[in-house]
């Protein structure tokens, strides 16, 4: 019994959730926008819709609903992995992220279902902030279950994906590998032997293999295996140079005080959290220019809910969260217009449409649709 309660709750270095939060998070972001997005024309039509689940047969969800979800998570998502992430806000982006490929067969695909796993994960990580995190010279170490819950999650994916290998007649040592790897990956940064500090790592190898051989193939889809390779890196690569790394790039942040958290509410607070309710009814208008049916409504929605999972401890107490917080939906807002107008994204988004109307015969909605996506090619 204590070997398990010291496997499930022994320290890990907080470098690791950190960099696999935030990765994640932003993967999802750019998923939904390029990958999504472009297919989100083909609900809603003739009332038909095939569930996931039976219980979300009797749903049937729109373009504006499906678009304006995909638009909320993503933002959302982007933001938390920009700045200080909050617990319920991650909560919110795995239910809101989970429903959108639920509520729909048309969307189907495993990695969405892996990274919903992960993002129940997430909310049992430590949101740490850059200085609890990188702020000391030497890694801190901190009882974090949710990140062995990670490990055993991925563990169990692979383990499923050798047995699926073995049942196919084909060779199942590389998933295994993973597997073993990531259970013994859990508990690296709390042993002492020299040798498992050398071990352990080395396991890395094997998903670095698998998934880097998969995407030299071109065979599969790229945003995967780029995943899991990264998430690889976190898990396995030494504390110290995870660490190193986190420093390096957080010492512009640190230096300005990015994660400072005063506490007084005087004049300038009050004066900061004006600014920033102002700045959580702009930031969402930059949407405005996407021209995508209900993304005004989802990165509006993306606002009250930041309002609301940040409450009055950060808006109130802390003089200089307010403004970082804005500031990140600023900037995931900006990505999103920037990632959609930048890329094919609308053009395929009515090219689809068009013909899904032309296959039903409404050649008026065929027509409306194909100049708009004319217009969005040039």
């Amino acid at each position: 019994m204590n070997a398990l309660r010291h496997y499930w709750l022994g320290n890990v270095a907080l470098a690791r959730p950190y960099f696999l939060l935030r990765i994640i998070l932003c993967v999802l972001a750019f998923d939904a926008w390029l990958n999504w997005m472009p297919r989100g024309a083909r609900y809603g039509v003739g009332n038909f819709n095939v569930a996931h689940f039976p219980w979300l047969d009797g749903f049937v969800p729109g373009a504006g609903f499906y678009m304006g979800l995909l638009a909320f998570t993503s933002v959302l998502a982007l933001s938390q992995a920009l700045y200080r992430p909050n617990r319920l806000a991650v909560a919110l982006v795995a239910a809101g992220y989970s429903f959108a490929w639920a509520c729909s067969l048309l969307d189907s695909t495993p990695f969405h279902y892996l990274l919903s796993l992960y993002l129940i994960c997430f909310v049992c990580f430590p949101m740490a902030g850059l200085e609890e995190t990188f702020g000391a010279e030497e890694p801190e170490l901190a009882s974090a279950w949710g990140y062995v819950l990670f490990c055993v999650t991925t563990a169990i994916v692979y383990f499923y994906t050798a047995a699926w290998a073995a049942a196919e007649d084909r060779s199942y040592m590389l998933p295994m590998l993973c597997c073993i790897g990531y259970l013994l990956a859990a508990t690296q940064d709390r042993l002492e032997a020299p040798l498992a500090h050398f071990a352990i790592p080395a396991l890395g190898l094997a998903p670095l293999l698998l998934h880097g051989a998969a995407l030299i193939s071109h065979g599969s889809d790229p945003w995967p295996q780029q995943t899991m390779i990264a998430v690889a890196l976190s898990v396995f690569a030494p504390k110290e140079a995870l660490h190193g790394l986190g420093r390096v790039l957080s010492h512009p942040a640190r230096r300005w005080g990015l994660d400072r958290s005063e506490d007084g509410a005087d004049e300038q607070a009050s004066r900061l959290f004006y600014v920033s309710l102002v700045g959580l009814c702009v930031a969402p208008m930059i949407s405005t220019f996407v021209e995508l049916p209900g993304v005004k409504t989802g990165t509006a929605l993306t606002a009250i809910a930041m309002l609301f999972v940040t409450g009055h401890s950060l808006y109130l107490t802390p003089r200089f969260r307010p403004l970082w917080r804005v500031l990140s939906l600023f900037a995931a807002c900006l990505a999103f217009f920037l990632t959609v107008t930048r890329s094919e994204v609308r053009a395929e988004y009515y090219r689809q449409g068009a013909a899904d109307a032309q296959r039903r015969g409404d050649l008026h909605t065929a027509r409306d649709m194909a100049e708009k996506a004319e217009q969005f090619e040039r």
